[in-house]
């Protein structure tokens, strides 16, 4: 028989509408609640004043959860538009550094024919210069 009580007093119990409504409307003004406003809460609801003091803890604890929850969209949403602007800046500096090696590539080259022109140039006068001793100028 002891354990149906303890298994009984275990339970939840349900509140009924109008004591919702009384509690949260009391939440509503406070939400912490003197032990003055609790007697007066208990004698209006028919609920014990542990059972008061429970169910503004629970409500406490579920509004702080709620605003970490909105806190955290927020956040998750701000860090998305981050990674989506980085992705896009990365994607652009992708490009320049293509842009960059190919215009490296095209630098090298033309400084590769400059260099055999200049080692032509250097030719052709040592050339001239050797015609002119073998003419006796």
């Amino acid at each position: 028989m002891k354990s149906h009580a303890i298994e009984t007093d275990l339970m939840a119990k349900t509140f009924e509408k109008h004591q919702i409504e009384a509690l949260k409307s009391a939440f509503e003004e406070s939400e912490t609640l003197m032990r003055e406003k609790k007697n007066e809460l208990a004698a209006a609801t028919g609920l014990d004043v542990e059972q008061i003091s429970c169910w503004f803890s629970r409500k406490r604890a579920r509004k702080r959860a709620l605003e970490s929850i909105t806190e955290l969209d927020v956040d998750h949403s701000r860090l998305q538009k981050a990674h989506k602007l980085s992705r896009s800046n990365e994607a652009e500096l992708q490009k320049e550094l293509q842009e960059s090696k190919k215009r490296e590539i095209g630098l090298q080259d033309e400084n590769q024919r400059l260099k055999e022109r200049i080692t032509i140039a250097e030719g052709n006068k040592q050339l001239g210069s050797l015609m002119r001793f073998i003419n006796g100028n």
